[in-house]
């Protein structure tokens, strides 16, 4: 397996574990600035009956009573797995989306100019959400709607995408479990 599939492994295994409940899709975001600087975040929404909004990754611990620390910690951890990414790639791309629907693991890449970019970290964030986690547009105040509107990419290349089937492996792989020591997704159990 190459390094780069070893790490979209780690990724997915790890993403999936920090999702206290079932989910029906999971969206990350993650930048990688001069090699060193950036940020992460991921929301996803819960697999319920009635639907609901999506849940911000951070506000997890509080939500599910888990030890702050050791999720935060995970939290690195993740972000470490997506920096190996970008060391490994030569740091071609600035930021990432990662999305987990439908038992498929899909990675863009983007080619953004973060450094000199017009927009702050917390627009692109609000331009991110709107796009990935749809948010409806009367919850938006009306310079956030004008900014969705007037969004442009800062860069020259499409995305490249990449997508693949998700596996991601148990806690007990010793194969007793139905799906022989793998669980393809939270999404397809009931």
């Amino acid at each position: 397996m190459s390094q780069v599939k070893k790490i979209y492994r780690d990724i997915q295994d790890l993403l999936v574990k920090l999702v206290p409940e079932k989910y029906k899709s999971i969206y990350l975001y993650a930048s990688v600035i001069n090699g060193k600087n950036g940020e992460m975040f991921f929301y996803y929404f819960p697999k319920r009956i009635i639907k609901t909004n999506p849940i911000n990754c951070y506000d997890i611990p509080d939500k599910f009573g888990l030890e702050e620390n050791s999720y935060n910690a995970n939290l690195q951890r993740l972000y470490g797995y997506i920096r190996s990414l970008f060391d490994i790639q030569r740091g071609v791309w600035t930021n990432i989306t990662i999305k987990i629907e439908e038992n498929i693991f899909t990675i863009e890449y983007h080619f953004n100019n973060l450094v000199d970019s017009k927009y702050n970290d917390e627009e692109r964030r609000l331009v991110w959400c709107n796009k990935y986690l749809q948010i409806p547009t009367e919850s938006l105040t009306e310079q956030e709607a004008k900014l969705i509107d007037n969004y442009v990419e800062e860069s020259r290349r499409k995305p490249v995408i990449y997508s693949e089937a998700l596996i991601v492996k148990t806690e007990d792989n010793d194969g007793d479990d139905e799906n022989g020591g793998t669980v393809t997704n939270q999404i397809l159990k009931f």
